[in-house]
C-alpha cells in the first residue's frame, strides 16, 4: 500500500485523530480523579479541624491549664488524625505528631478561613489545612494533614494501565481503519478498474454504480453520463466524417474526371469551355459545402457564437425576401411577404439572422413546385417574435420530419445533389435559432408543402427603444 493512498491517509488520519481523543479522555479521566481524590481529603481534614476546634473549646472551659496534656492522651485515641500540629498565639507548640519528624506543618501566621495546601518532606506528600481560631480571648493555630501516598499508588497504577490499554487500542483502532477505509474504497478500485477497460473502441461500455446510495454511486453516473456525452460526440465525429468524405468525394470526382477528360485530346473551344463551367459549378459547390462544414466545426467547438446586439429583425427579413425573389424567379415561384413596417427588436447578429431567412426560403425555393407560392410572414405572439416560411412545394413524409435538421440528411438525395444541395443548410438553420435563444419547428405533409415557424424572444423594452431612437446600426 503506497503512502500517498487515499487508504494510508484516511488510515492515518483516523489513528491520529482517535489518539487525541483517546489522549483527552484520560488527561479528563486523570483530572477527575485527582479533583476527587482532593475534595474527599479536604473534606476529611474539615472535620479533623473542626474536632479539633471543639476539643480545645471543650478543655479550655473545663481544665485550661492543662491542654497540653489533655492534646497527649487524646491524640492517642486519633484526635485529628495521625498528622496534627497545634500552637497557641505565642507559637508555642501545644501539640506535634510524632510522625511529622522535621516536617513543620504550621510556618507564619495562618488565616482564621481554613486554607489548604501541599507540602512535602520526609519522604511525605501530604495535604495540609491550617486554620486560626479564638476561643474564650485565647488563639490557637491548627493544622491537620493527610498523607497522599496511597492515592499516589493509585493514581500511577491507573497512569500505567491507560498507557498498556492505549497502545494496543491504537493498534487495533489503526488495523480496524485500514480495513475500514480498504472496504469503503473498493468500489473506487471496480470504478477504476472498469474505466481502464474502456478505449475509443468500446465507448458504448457503462460502469457498474455502487448499490449504495452514496458519493461513490453518483460518481459513478456522472462518469457514465460523461461516456454517454463522449460516445455520442464520437459518433457523431465519425459519422460527420464519413458523411463529408462522402459528400466531397463526388465533386472532388467530377472536377478531376473534367480536367482529366479535357487534357486527353485536343478539344474545341467549346468543349473546353463546358469542362471549364462544370469544374467552376463543382468548385463553388465544393467551397460553399467547407464554409458551411468550418461553420458547423466551429460550433461544434464552442467558438462560433456571434455577438449578440439589439438589431431590427425585419431589416434582415426583407433583403432575403428580396434575394429569394431572385432565386424563385426561374421556377415562377410566388414569393410574397408580410412583415411589419416597425421595428422589431431582437438581441442578435444581423448577418447571421438574414442567413437563417435565407436558408428557410432558399429550401423552399428547391423544394417548391413550379409557379407554386412561398409565404414569409413575421409577427409578434406572446412577447416573441414569431416568422413562418410556408410553402407549397413537395413536402416531407412523417417519417422523415424528425430527421430534417441532421447533417447530410436529404428526403430526396438524388435531386437534392442535383440542385446543390449538401443537407447542411437546416442544421446550420438550427443552429442559428439556438444562438439565438429560439426554437424552430417544422410541419408538412406529403403533396401540400411544409411550413417552418421560428420563434425568438423579444427584446427589452429599452433596447428596443434605443434601436429606434438609431443608437445601433441596423
Amino acid at each position: 500500500m503506497s503512502f500517498a493512498s487515499i487508504r494510508f491517509r484516511l488510515t492515518a488520519w483516523y489513528f491520529c485523530s482517535l489518539a487525541v481523543i483517546l489522549g483527552l479522555f484520560a488527561l479528563a479521566v486523570w483530572y477527575g480523579m485527582e479533583s476527587s481524590m482532593l475534595k474527599a481529603v479536604d473534606h476529611d481534614l474539615r472535620l479533623r479541624s473542626e474536632d479539633v476546634r471543639q476539643f480545645i473549646d471543650r478543655e479550655l472551659a473545663s481544665t485550661p491549664g492543662e491542654l497540653f496534656d489533655d492534646f497527649q492522651e487524646q491524640a492517642t485515641l486519633g484526635l485529628g488524625g495521625s498528622l496534627l500540629e497545634v500552637r497557641d498565639s505565642g507559637g508555642r507548640v501545644l501539640f506535634r505528631s510524632a510522625r511529622l519528624g522535621k516536617v513543620q506543618l504550621l510556618q507564619g501566621a495562618a488565616n482564621s478561613a481554613i486554607e489548604y495546601t501541599m507540602r512535602r518532606g520526609n519522604h511525605l506528600n501530604l495535604r495540609l489545612a491550617t486554620s486560626t481560631i479564638d476561643i474564650r480571648g485565647q488563639r490557637f493555630t491548627i493544622g491537620v494533614a493527610e498523607s497522599l501516598h496511597e492515592f499516589q499508588e493509585s493514581r500511577e497504577s491507573f497512569e500505567g494501565l491507560l498507557v498498556l490499554l492505549a497502545l494496543p487500542s491504537l493498534l487495533l483502532a489503526a488495523l480496524g481503519g485500514l480495513w475500514l477505509s480498504g472496504r469503503a474504497l473498493s468500489p473506487v478500485d471496480r470504478i477504476t478498474s472498469q474505466a481502464r477497460r474502456i478505449s475509443i473502441s468500446n465507448l458504448e461500455t457503462r460502469l457498474q454504480p455502487p448499490a449504495a446510495k452514496d458519493e461513490l454511486q453518483r460518481l459513478a453516473l456522472t462518469l457514465n453520463e460523461m461516456l454517454e456525452r463522449i460516445d455520442s460526440a464520437v459518433k457523431r465525429m465519425v459519422q460527420f466524417t464519413a458523411d463529408a468524405s462522402h459528400e466531397l468525394r463526388a465533386p472532388l470526382t467530377l472536377i478531376h474526371t473534367a480536367a482529366e477528360f479535357s487534357l486527353r485530346r485536343e478539344r474545341t473551344r467549346e468543349e473546353l469551355l463546358d469542362a471549364m463551367r462544370k469544374i467552376l459549378r463543382e468548385s463553388g459547390r465544393t467551397s460553399r459545402m467547407v464554409d458551411d462544414l468550418l461553420l458547423l466545426a466551429r460550433a461544434d467547438s464552442g467558438r462560433g457564437s456571434s455577438t449578440r446586439t439589439p438589431v431590427d429583425l425585419c431589416v434582415s427579413a426583407r433583403s432575403a425576401v428580396e434575394q429569394a425573389m431572385i432565386l424563385a424567379e426561374p421556377k415562377g415561384i410566388r414569393v410574397h411577404s408580410r412583415i411589419p413596417e416597425a421595428a422589431t427588436v431582437v438581441e442578435g447578429d444581423e448577418a447571421v439572422l438574414g442567413r437563417l431567412w435565407l436558408i428557410l426560403l432558399d429550401n423552399s425555393v428547391k423544394y417548391g413546385n413550379p409557379g407554386g407560392q412561398i409565404d414569409f410572414e413575421v409577427t409578434i405572439e406572446d412577447g416573441e417574435v414569431v416568422a413562418r416560411v410556408i410553402d407549397t412545394g413537395v413536402g416531407i413524409a412523417p417519417e422523415e420530419l424528425p430527421h430534417i435538421f441532421d447533417r447530410f440528411w436529404r428526403a430526396d438525395k438524388v435531386r437534392s445533389r442535383s440542385m446543390g444541395g449538401a443537407g447542411l443548410g437546416l442544421s446550420i438553420a438550427q443552429w442559428i435559432v439556438q444562438q439565438h435563444r429560439g426554437r424552430i419547428t417544422v410541419i408538412s405533409e406529403i403533396g401540400k408543402g411544409s411550413q417552418f415557424t421560428v420563434r425568438l424572444p423579444l427584446a427589452s423594452l429599452q433596447s428596443a427603444q434605443t434601436v429606434s431612437s438609431g443608437e445601433f446600426k441596423v
